[in-house]
């Protein structure tokens, strides 16, 4: 669970033994190969996921086979909190590259969190996070053009891949097809293309089988009106319950 109490290591901080509770919990390790549903539409929903490794793609499917993807899981991402409600899936999370995922059953997981407020606090903060990237999903695909949508989504998986891997590094290592950031940014695999190759030949960034490389970032962030601050990358300190700023000059989180 090593990338999940990392990531989530960003957001709250935590004394060591709060995640006592958490690594007692009964769960099952799966593997899903590429392609394979870890979470179908109508399935009822009572089990929790934490992806360990690799991606994912949380999306609807339309009576015509139309697909709208919401949201890519990368590793440290807990899914689907909504069984927690007892509810059916309203959604399908799909595998897209093998992806090792730990399932932990609900009724465990919610005795878990009415045993301790700092982790209760810490999911809650997670699921905050997941609130807000899909309020800017709405703003991306209904108001953005393409080169802001292709943008502003690279920028956003950037930062969420340093926040899984803890390396600042430019280059994001994406398994996506076209076809995907397509149908996550409501365009058409084509406009992508000739959009990223635009991208390309302005060095706003530079792609590699599997792989881009932020090029120009700060001038990306510019063009696409990224603002990191609705990802909410304040540390929540749960030991004195106060909101820890992140470093205005660095972009990385206080640590006191």
């Amino acid at each position: 669970m090593s990338v999940f109490k990392r990531r989530l290591a960003q957001y709250v901080q935590l004394e060591s033994d709060a995640w006592t509770l958490f690594d007692e919990l009964e769960r099952q390790d799966n593997v899903f190969r590429a392609g394979e549903d870890i979470i179908q539409a109508g399935e009822k929903a009572n089990e929790v996921f934490i992806l360990q490794s690799g991606w994912a793609i949380r999306y609807r499917l339309l009576e015509d086979g139309r697909r709208q993807i919401v949201n890519f899981m990368l590793p440290g991402d807990v899914f689907d909190l909504q069984a927690l409600a007892d509810l059916q899936a309203d959604h399908s999370v799909t595998a897209i590259t093998e992806c090792h995922v730990a399932i932990i059953p609900s009724n465990p997981f919610i005795a878990m969190l009415q045993g301790s407020g700092r982790l209760a606090s810490a999911f809650w903060w997670s699921a905050v996070q997941e609130e807000s990237i899909l309020r800017e999903q709405i703003v991306r695909i209904g108001r953005r053009s393409a080169r802001e949508r292709i943008g502003h989504l690279l920028l956003e998986l950037h930062r969420r891949y340093i926040g899984a891997t803890g390396d600042e590094v430019d280059r994001l290592n994406m398994p996506l097809t076209r076809a995907d950031i397509a149908d996550a940014l409501g365009l058409t695999p084509v406009h992508v293309s000739r959009t990223m190759s635009a991208m390309r030949r302005s060095g706003l960034i530079k792609e590699e089988k599997g792989s881009i490389t932020l090029e120009d970032r700060d001038r990306l962030a510019r063009l696409s009106y990224f603002d990191v601050d609705y990802l909410h990358l304040r540390k929540l300190n749960l030991l004195s319950a106060e909101v820890m700023p992140e470093d205005s000059a660095t972009g990385e989180l206080g640590d006191s």
